[in-house]
């Protein structure tokens, strides 16, 4: 290839490369909805499903085992000497634990979309700590020559670019370098939930009974007016049980608004926590909504949360670590969250578990001992051999039946003695006591 067609190609590169500004959003997304409830990423949370879904994502990957990995030829062994064993899994920063760490950048990726931490180095280039960013504080831009910058803003100094080695960035759903913001595009369904909410709130706030019309038959005076409606407040007003109202001067109390029942409020709440739980992937038994659950298939809704809901983020951590805190010239190191925890059925089916793989010679009683976090057994005493049916064969003579035991013609075998009689045998035992008594006496 020439060099003006190289020049070409490049130039061409460079105009079909992303805008200088990512869009956070492709869609609109109005001030207020159509339940008259403003919704921000931060006000958001004020709704208790969308804190459930926040918590139990945010809380469940961040508490488990994260470290650094070495691979080998006999799989991948932790790297536990290693310094981004001890960022990732002890301590990122000295004002954050490794717990806390994750959980804000997993809870900002889910309200904002993405989740920022600067990535300390020292003169070398390692890694030395991590420190969490708001999203609101950065903007992901492109230079003149197109590559990614992140512009953090700081407030009172000037705004600071860090490159993209620099930002560990978790991204959630979305398109192109940046994730979306979810409670952007969940807007109406969550101001829904809100909306439902303030209605509840009110209405148990302003009385046990809906609102009405007190009607007379002549006017009242200004005094009159006032004492009925203090009356009233002081009857009605709060959470309070039902109260008699006596009505005079030929005053009638008609009731005109919709009695919960009648407007399926509860029936509302039910359908908001599923229509939430959409948004943010959760299943509803794990916000606590428990209507369709039983004992009979909760392993299974284990199982598929976890593939679900928790794995893909568990992904994006691994893939970021991989690449911005090892680097690409490290390829034999690695980052792993252990799920194991998480997949633990009751005690029967871990036992069944844990025997099948033992029977297989895929576990060692050591190696069940670790996963149950039970006291080891000394590699002396056999705690490290793994075991397995002695009638296994290999594939290549499965047709070929068990191996035939040796016949007692084809074994050498030394030429016995005769057998001594039974009279002989008694004499021999006779002299051998007198000879002991014997002894005895001499000495």
């Amino acid at each position: 290839m020439s060099a003006f067609s190289r020049l070409t190609s490049i130039f061409a590169a460079r105009e079909t490369a992303d805008p200088q500004r990512p869009d956070e959003r492709r869609i609109p997304v109005a001030a207020r909805t159509l339940a008259g409830i403003v919704i921000t990423a931060d006000n958001c949370i004020t709704v208790p499903t969308v804190w459930a879904c926040l918590r139990y994502i945010s809380q469940t990957v961040a508490v488990l085992p994260w470290n650094a990995m070495r691979a080998g030829q006999s799989g991948g062994q932790r790297a536990g000497t290693h310094p981004i064993d001890t960022l990732i899994s002890t301590r990122p920063n000295p004002e954050w634990s490794s717990f806390q760490f994750r959980e804000s950048l997993l809870h900002w990726a889910l309200r904002w979309g993405n989740g920022y931490a600067e990535i300390e180095r020292d003169q070398l280039g390692r890694p030395v700590a991590l420190w969490p960013i708001h999203p609101s504080r950065v903007h992901v831009l492109r230079d003149d020559t197109g590559g990614m910058i992140y512009r953090v803003h700081n407030g009172v100094l000037a705004p600071v670019d860090l490159q993209p080695m620099d930002m560990f960035h978790i991204r959630g759903f979305g398109e192109g370098p940046v994730g979306i913001n979810v409670c952007e595009y969940a807007s109406e369904s969550i101001g829904w939930a809100r909306a439902a909410q303030l209605f509840g709130a009110g209405f148990f706030g302003n009385g046990m009974n809906v609102s009405a019309v007190i009607e007379s038959v002549k006017p009242l005076s200004e005094p009159a007016m006032k004492r009925v409606k203090a009356a009233l407040n002081k009857l009605y007003r709060g959470v309070r049980g039902e109260r008699v109202f006596f009505a005079d001067a030929g005053m009638k109390y008609t009731p005109i608004g919709i009695e919960p029942e009648k407007a399926q409020f509860l029936a509302t709440n039910e359908f908001l926590v599923t229509e939430i739980c959409r948004w943010f992937g959760v299943p509803p038994h794990k916000v606590a909504s428990l209507d369709r659950s039983s004992k009979s298939n909760a392993e299974s809704q284990v199982t598929e949360v976890v593939v679900d809901s928790i794995a893909p983020w568990v992904k994006r951590f691994e893939d970021e670590a991989d690449y911005k805190l090892f680097g690409a010239n490290r390829p034999g190191y690695y980052t792993k969250m252990n799920m194991n925890a998480l997949m633990r059925g009751d005690s029967a089916s871990r036992g069944t578990y844990y025997q099948q793989m033992r029977q297989m010679g895929v576990y060692s009683a050591n190696d069940i001992l670790r996963r149950e976090d039970e006291n080891l057994i000394p590699a002396a005493d056999g705690g490290d051999k793994r075991f397995m049916q002695v009638q296994y064969v290999t594939l290549d003579k499965a047709g070929d039946g068990p191996p035939a035991a040796p016949s007692a013609r084809s074994a050498p075998t030394e030429p016995q003695p005769p057998e001594p009689p039974a009279s002989e045998k008694a004499a021999q035992a006779a002299i051998a006591a007198l000879a002991e008594m014997e002894f005895d006496l001499v000495a």
